[in-house]
């Protein structure tokens, strides 16, 4: 199988359990994807006074899952939507991408387009194009109305390389003095650094091998933080960061997960329930 068929193919993550009967259009998925589904953090922009408990709905794993919950992708009023994360914008539309037969992946990493001067802990889809190759499409701000994201003149169907920071090129930049490290994290969290950026190179990396873990998940070498990491380590992230920035190619991915057994994705965070 080649790259491009292995990125039309569902994962266990992305693999919606039913056929589905779409339009081969990423913009118009986009929008079917921002008509059911809210992000928690920004519910109360869409008028949405959302209880507490209702945040655990970022936790469901797999875009199955997701849609037995919704029932059907028809929109719906903002407080009748999953309560996610930038995540599961991203899985839910690669699983219809693919669907269409079209080649999508996840990315994760750091949109510089929030807040300026810093960039925020983000994920978007990576959508193969005859022609024109891999470019990358924000699916939260995309299926949003417009403007609500205050994210000025950003095109969201084609997210500029520099506005994006793909997990393994925000560690790059940050590791050689390129970018301030206090300028990568999680700003509601007041979270920053090269720790920040260590997490999203593995889990990026595991989304190019088709493992799409969750924004949180934490395995082997992700918990260490970077201050108590030995040098080995951090070159060992750096060669992992390579093949991030790069895109794979998917062998690059799939043996780079091979290199040290903390980075291989536990078989628990990708297996689906019988």
């Amino acid at each position: 199988m080649d790259d491009l068929e292995f990125y039309r193919t569902q994962s266990p993550v992305t693999d919606p359990g039913r056929p589905l009967d779409l339009p081969a259009d990423p913009g118009t998925l986009a929008k079917v994807v921002g008509g059911v589904l809210v992000h928690r953090d920004w519910a109360a922009t869409f008028g949405v006074d959302l209880p507490e408990h209702r945040r655990d709905e970022a936790d469901i794993r797999f875009v199955a899952a997701m849609l037995e919950r919704l029932g059907s992708l028809d929109e719906r009023p903002p407080s009748a939507r999953l309560a996610v994360t930038c995540r599961d914008f991203v899985v839910l539309l690669v699983a219809l991408l693919r669907a269409c037969g079209i080649p999508a992946r996840a990315r994760a990493g750091f949109a510089g387009y929030f807040v300026d001067g810093f960039n925020d802990d983000h994920w978007v889809a990576e959508v193969w194009q005859d022609g024109r190759g891999w470019y990358l499409l924000d699916a939260q701000v995309a299926g949003g109305p417009p403007g609500i994201y205050d994210t000025g003149d950003l095109d969201p169907l084609d997210v500029p390389r520099d506005g994006f920071l793909v997990g393994g090129q925000a560690w790059q930049e940050c590791r050689t003095g390129r970018r301030d490290p206090a300028t990568v994290g999680v700003r509601s969290a007041g979270l920053s650094g090269l720790w920040e950026a260590q997490g999203n190179v593995v889990r990026d990396l595991a989304a190019l091998a088709g493992a799409e873990v969750l924004p949180w998940d934490s395995w082997g070498i992700i918990p260490a933080h970077y201050d108590e990491l030995p040098e080995p380590d951090r070159a060992l992230l750096d060669r992992v960061a390579t093949v991030s920035t790069a895109g794979g190619p998917l062998r690059a991915a799939r043996e780079a997960l091979g290199w040290d057994p903390r980075l291989a994705v536990p078989p628990e965070l990708t297996r689906r329930p019988a």
